[in-house]
């Protein structure tokens, strides 16, 4: 097992500096009570920092405490560490009594609702094109959109347990209203457009693993 070395950065305090030191030197001595220790409170301290979490994890499954390390490294996945991802799947198949799985997995993948039809979300090649022509139809109806924003965003999503799409909208600059006005009315498009369906394994919703990206562009 590795540990992630952090590269600290001005922002961080000392004392954050020192605890990473001090659970690197820890962890790499085999002292892994130790080591847990000290990432907990670095994880207390800074709850988003996706290194933390991996190391808390890293040193948990050292101890043999593979259902807390998995729910540490499914932390560290939030924060977009797709090594921790890999870790789950080795260490604990059935995270979560397999409330969590891959779209492979799956008996039944998400799927949309428009006009009181029903689409899969996916296809062999990515995302349903019918999705997207939809989604681009919204965005040029837009006038917020129209009137305010030039340029090229990024939407991550993923489709929840609970028939929803959960979303993160990344790389509008500008005036912070206007940003986040421009969020808000993505977001409205994405949520308002067509009513999602969740993935289902044995009749029983689930969230899966997977986050997918659409790159947009408005001239």
């Amino acid at each position: 097992m590795f540990l992630i070395f952090t590269q600290f950065c001005i922002s961080q305090t000392k004392e954050i500096d020192e605890l990473m030191i001090s659970g690197e030197k820890a962890f790499s001595e085999s002292n892994f009570s130790q080591a847990k220790e000290i990432y907990t409170k670095v994880t207390n301290i800074i709850p988003n920092d996706k290194n933390g979490w991996y190391n808390l994890g890293a040193s948990e499954l050292e101890l043999g405490e593979n259902e807390n390390a998995c729910e540490h490294f499914y932390q560290a996945f939030l924060l977009n560490d797709g090594e921790a991802l890999l870790l789950i799947k080795k260490h604990c198949p059935n995270f979560r009594n397999g409330t969590i799985m891959s779209i492979d997995d799956v008996e039944e993948k998400p799927k949309f609702i428009y006009k009181e039809k029903e689409y899969p979300l996916f296809d062999k090649n990515g995302i349903n094109p019918k999705f997207t022509e939809i989604l681009v139809r919204r965005f040029k109806n837009s006038r917020l959109l129209y009137d305010n924003y030039r340029g090229r965003l990024y939407v991550k999503f993923e489709i929840t347990a609970n028939d929803s799409i959960d979303l993160k909208i990344f790389g509008i600059q500008g005036d912070e209203k206007k940003v986040q006005a421009i969020k808000d009315e993505v977001k409205f498009i994405f949520n308002d457009m067509v009513k999602y369906v969740s993935a289902k394994n044995k009749g029983v919703n689930v969230e899966l693993w997977e986050k997918w990206a659409l790159p947009i562009t408005s001239k």
